[in-house]
């Protein structure tokens, strides 16, 4: 039985933090890209979702009013993004570190079943569910 292979996630200004890197760093599969290694931090999102789309990176980001903003929306419909908005709400340091490392594995599996581009919400106990983008538009 062939599986698809591991995706490539890439933390976001909101969620590349030392300590959500040290609760990734060791996890098995591809390693994570990050905001501040390939970006300056005042890249517009209009420049770095295509790029991290095309190295085949699924986004993964705190910025929970994301899926309100239209021309967000059309950002990340135009790059063919993957995103996965946590949702958490006042998780901040080592609990976020536990809620990304907990939603992993349904991350992986979301993001192998799931036609790019999608927008999923991702919750504090690492259920992951999917933004119907068609009635946002």
């Amino acid at each position: 039985m062939s599986s698809a292979p591991d995706p490539v996630f890439f933390l976001d200004r909101t969620l590349d933090t030392g300590l959500v890197r040290a609760a990734l760093q060791g996890q098995p599969g591809p390693p994570v890209l990050r905001h501040t290694e390939l970006f300056d931090p005042a890249t517009p999102d209009a420049e770095w979702l295509p790029a991290v789309t095309a190295r085949g990176g699924f986004v993964l980001t705190q910025e929970r009013r994301l899926h309100y903003n239209p021309l967000e929306l059309q950002a990340l419909q135009a790059s063919g993004a993957g995103t996965f908005i946590f949702v958490a709400k006042g998780l901040t340091g080592a609990g976020l570190a536990e809620c990304v490392l907990r939603a992993l594995p349904r991350l992986r599996r979301f993001a192998q079943r799931h036609p790019r581009p999608f927008v999923a919400k991702v919750y504090v106990d690492g259920r992951v569910y999917p933004l119907d983008l068609a009635a946002r538009a």
